[in-house]
């Protein structure tokens, strides 16, 4: 088995869960099989990753294109169920009331930000202060905190 499938060569009638399962059986072979260095093929693949992702991009406009000469609403391509669709796309940027609460909105997004941090600086489990703007006594509870290995891959 090859580290990747080619392009073409995955069975066309494969539904989605079909295509996970096969890609979940092929990478415990990879990496069970002891002959690929794992950090070196995931590396590549994020490369591959970006890479798809741009392709599909630039492709994706001329392949509405094809779809939409068919004149069908619905029909089956290369054994995938293609369907021609329109969405709306609301833009309430014109509306007052809409500006209004989306600045609200942002201001508050802004404010638990500025929490969010304050409470990341608590030693202990709680802390109390006083709110200059209100004369409030608030009480502050720390956040749980956990940590989680992972991996970044810049390409």
């Amino acid at each position: 088995m090859g580290l990747v499938k080619p392009i073409g060569s995955l069975e066309r009638g494969l539904s989605k869960e079909d295509l996970v399962a096969l890609a979940e059986t092929d990478a415990k072979e990879v990496i069970s099989s002891g002959q690929y260095d794992l950090l070196k093929v995931y590396v590549e693949m994020k490369r591959y990753e970006v890479y798809f992702s741009t392709l599909m991009e630039q492709v994706r406009e001329f392949a509405l294109v094809a779809a939409q000469e068919t004149g069908m609403k619905s029909f089956n391509y290369a054994d995938a169920q293609v369907t021609n669709i329109q969405r709306s796309v609301f833009k309430f940027d014109k509306d007052p009331t809409w500006c209004k609460l989306h600045e609200e909105f942002e201001f508050l997004k802004g404010r638990l930000k500025l929490h969010e941090e304050t409470l990341k600086k608590i030693e202990g489990e709680k802390e109390q202060f006083l709110d200059e703007e209100t004369g409030e006594l608030i009480e502050l509870i720390a956040p749980t905190k956990s940590v989680v290995e992972t991996i970044m891959v810049k390409v």
